[in-house]
């Protein structure tokens, strides 16, 4: 290495780290994220703060957790399938109850009566003349 080619890695080093300078926070967002602490109350204070903070969101947590509803009531209002099938394998069965039903509605569909069947069967209204003609079309492409 030159003694160019190494000026050349400085000067890009230098570069780098004023650009990182540039893009770093200032004090006043890392305290307000209570990253540092303030510059006029003591670090103890700060992490005495922290810690209340960290304790009473535990808390929080653990009385949220105590609250739970069981497992049956959230069965109950349909929040959790019930099943017998280990947890790594409810996501596949879920996927395969899905795709039964869709099988299942798309059997259905196809079996479903057409138009002019409703319309023979006097489901689907229609005038009288154009259900005679219809009657009477039909009539025609069965003899």
């Amino acid at each position: 290495m030159t003694l160019l080619d190494a000026e050349q890695a400085m000067l890009a080093i230098h570069t780098v780290l004023q650009l990182k300078l540039q893009q770093r926070r200032t004090r006043e967002e890392l305290v307000n994220q209570g990253i540092m602490p303030p510059l006029k109350s003591p670090a103890a204070f700060h992490e005495q703060r922290r810690s209340l903070e960290r304790a009473r969101t535990e808390d929080y947590l653990k009385r949220k957790i105590r609250s739970r509803p069981e497992r049956a009531e959230l069965v109950r209002m349909h929040i959790l399938e019930e099943t017998s099938a280990e947890p790594s394998l409810q996501a596949k069965q879920m996927k395969l109850k899905r795709a039964r039903l869709a099988d299942d509605l798309n059997e259905k569909i196809s079996q479903r009566p057409g138009p002019m069947e409703l319309v023979v069967k006097n489901i689907l209204p229609v005038e009288t003349s154009l259900k005679e003609a219809i009657i009477g079309e039909q009539y025609r492409r069965r003899t």
